[in-house]
């Protein structure tokens, strides 16, 4: 169903290597694909709660030149066909960064506004979807995920601190999609602080 001008939804922006399926370093091709446990239940419970799920995820390797747009779209079709085929519901958007102003195809190796930390993917989907961003949450697991939503407004969930420290303004630092859950439902006790 397309939503009317004037209507917004709220969504939850998702990290894509490390939230939904297993960072094995530029993932590209559908044979590295691996979906982590319990990612398709946890959309799914998502989808139900009403929320659009929108995939936000920079892909500098095009810019590297280690793969292009087409192995990135081809992924994300696999990726979605893993999702469902696991039980989850359909991706509603991707959204993907695949510049990097160091990177060696000149044609990528750009200055741009969509690139995490920076919000334009974010936005890009708000303007495509009709997203309210203060009934929205992004969920990745690099602190650079968390700052696209702080500053847009969209509360961030951290996955891990794998890459990092916590964002200082993660809602919440948990261990999974799954984890995840109960702070998008409200069903969770406020994070320590």
């Amino acid at each position: 169903m397309a939503l009317q001008a004037n209507d917004s939804c709220r969504a939850v922006f998702l990290d894509r290597d490390g939230v939904l399926n297993v960072d094995k370093g530029y993932v590209h091709r559908e044979s590295d694909l691996e979906l982590i446990g319990g990612v398709a239940l946890a959309l799914r419970r998502l989808k139900d709660l009403g929320y659009l799920l929108i995939v936000v995820t920079n892909q500098s390797g095009v810019a590297r030149g280690l793969y292009g747009t087409a192995e990135v779209e081809g992924f994300h079709a696999a990726l979605s066909a893993a999702i469902k085929e696991a039980g989850g519901p359909q991706i509603d958007d991707y959204f993907y960064c695949p510049h990097l102003e160091s990177g060696t195809d000149a044609k990528f190796a750009v200055a741009c506004d969509c690139r995490k930390p920076k919000p334009g993917m974010l936005l890009a989907a708000t303007k495509k979807h009709g997203i309210d961003l203060a009934r929205s949450f992004i969920v990745g697991d690099k602190a650079d995920d968390i700052e696209a939503g702080h500053r847009v407004g969209v509360a961030g969930i951290q996955v891990g601190v794998a890459y990092g420290p916590p964002h200082a303004d993660a809602i919440a630092v948990v261990e999974s999609l799954a984890d995840a859950l109960p702070y998008i439902t409200g069903s969770a006790a406020a994070p320590n602080a």
